[in-house]
């Protein structure tokens, strides 16, 4: 299963990420992966910072562009990052 977790500090994020959001807890779980993917490379600018578990990307073949991480780190970074997204 993919968990995804967005937080955002920011009072205003944008409406892209604000998509990403809504879709990325929807049914559709690869399509969500593919907008962040796609509104990191048209918003470079916009503080989306992505973490992969380790095993989440062994087990998947998540592309290496990623930060892989281990699991008991991260609710650290969810709470101290301006914007995190895990699957």
């Amino acid at each position: 299963m993919v968990r995804i977790f967005h937080i955002l500090k920011d009072d205003n994020p944008t409406e892209a990420l604000a998509a990403i959001s809504k879709e990325a807890n929807g049914p559709d779980r690869d399509l969500s992966v593919l907008l962040i993917q796609e509104a990191v490379r048209l918003h470079p600018d916009l503080p989306v910072k992505i973490y992969v578990l380790e095993e989440d990307a062994q087990k998947r073949g998540i592309a290496s562009e990623f930060e892989s991480i281990h699991y008991e780190k991260m609710l650290d970074l969810i709470l101290s990052s301006h914007s995190v997204v895990v699957w």
